[in-house]
């Protein structure tokens, strides 16, 4: 396994019994609007950032970029990336030899000036990541759609 990111941009998380997480509203690489300017009352994004337990991070900057405007930015410290892969030894991923770190990201509301690609970035000691991202575009007028 090499390091990467996984990413689901969905229009709502809910936090279940149990600690599971259900995502609403999942969309597959390409967001739709009627019209721009358009205004999502919420906008959210679940992301694992995965490394070899044998090689846990030494270095992390998170990046949610929307075309090449930084929307959100965090780094981690050696405190915070300590904690973080401490994964307990009877976890199944430490088992099976993977790390994650674990994010969620919330926008309530976000505004869409205009078409634009939404990406995430991960700047690590070794180079950077690349998670999937979410293109958003304005939808093909009413006539033009395909029905199958």
């Amino acid at each position: 396994m090499d390091r990467h990111i996984q990413t689901v941009f969905c229009d709502d998380i809910r936090h279940e019994l149990g600690g599971k997480l259900s995502y609403i509203g999942v969309y597959n690489g390409v967001l739709f609007v009627p019209t721009f300017p358009a205004t999502l009352s919420k906008l959210c994004l679940a992301m694992n950032v995965l490394t070899p337990a044998d090689r846990p991070f030494a270095k992390l900057t998170v990046r949610l970029l929307k075309d090449e405007e930084v929307l959100v930015e965090g780094t981690l410290d050696d405190a915070q990336l300590s904690a973080a892969v401490g994964v307990p030894a009877d976890d199944v991923m430490a088992k099976d030899g993977v790390l994650a770190l674990q994010s969620v990201i919330v926008f309530s509301p976000f505004v869409l000036e205009g078409p634009c690609i939404l990406r995430v970035r991960a700047a690590t000691e070794e180079g950077e990541l690349r998670g999937p991202g979410l293109r958003v575009e304005q939808a093909p007028p009413a006539e033009m759609v395909i029905q199958h």
